[in-house]
């Protein structure tokens, strides 16, 4: 039920915001909100101590509150990019962020409410600044895995050019040409991959995949990949990704 009413509300805001011409998730331009909070309230607090500036745990203890609101907006919109850009998938990085996101916001609560009823000079809201950052340092690491893992540098030949912009766009959800989100339909296998112009144009508009279902996958636009690196990564998924199941390992040698 809550994920139908997750998926309803996310279907109504993405499609409201792309009639104005934008089309990326949400929840990565509002974390930093929650995060830049906390980490101001951890420093204002930190120089209160040092220079006896009781005035600055105040200063601490509203970014705090910031703190607190923003990260129910940004959990929120996680959920909801969650379920619209991964369909609801339980890859490990989403795992992780689950588990730390939900603790992480009633820290942030709990402080809240600690300095409400004691003042901004309760002795047990520095350790919540402290671990506050901790939660947000490791939300980040989490986040950056699950959008840029596999990334490597620009390269020289054509085939490294390929493996590139595989490890920057695909890689995520499509690691050694697998799929974390259907595992039972390896892009390697994949019908797209008849002939670049069936790739590209699936890659450009994949709302409706080959079976005739509907795809979770984001479009790329000609501003994202060029039809000239789309060429390059047709031939690298097709000549030398396909061929890693072919290729034995030093196990079988």
């Amino acid at each position: 039920m809550m994920i139908e009413f997750l998926k309803e509300m996310g279907n109504f805001i993405y499609h409201f915001l792309e009639s104005f011409g934008y089309k990326h998730p949400l929840h990565p331009v509002l974390v930093h909100l929650p995060i830049g909070m906390n980490l101001g309230a951890l420093v204002l607090c930190l120089f209160a101590i040092l220079l006896h500036k009781p005035d600055l745990r105040r200063s601490a203890y509203h970014a705090l509150v910031l703190a607190g609101l923003f990260s129910l907006v940004a959990l929120t919109m996680g959920l909801l990019d969650w379920q619209h850009y991964f369909n609801g998938s339980l890859l490990k990085p989403i795992k992780m962020k689950l588990l730390i996101a939900f603790p992480y916001t009633l820290l942030m609560w709990v402080g809240i409410f600690i300095g409400f009823r004691k003042g901004p000079e309760a002795k047990a809201l520095l350790p919540i600044y402290f671990i506050g950052v901790i939660c947000v340092m490791s939300l980040g690491f989490f986040g950056g895995e699950l959008t840029f893992t596999g990334r490597s540098p620009a390269a020289d030949n054509p085939r490294d050019e390929g493996q590139s912009l595989f490890e920057a766009n695909c890689s995520s959800c499509h690691p050694s040409g697998g799929n974390r989100i259907v595992p039972e339909k390896p892009i390697r296998a994949s019908r797209q991959l008849e002939s670049l112009a069936s790739f590209t144009r699936h890659v450009r508009n994949p709302a409706v995949n080959a079976e005739g279902g509907q795809s979770i996958m984001p479009a790329f636009p000609p501003e994202a990949i060029s039809d000239a690196d789309m060429a390059k990564l047709y031939n690298y998924i097709q000549h030398y990704l396909s061929l890693q199941d072919c290729i034995p390992s030093k196990k079988d040698e």
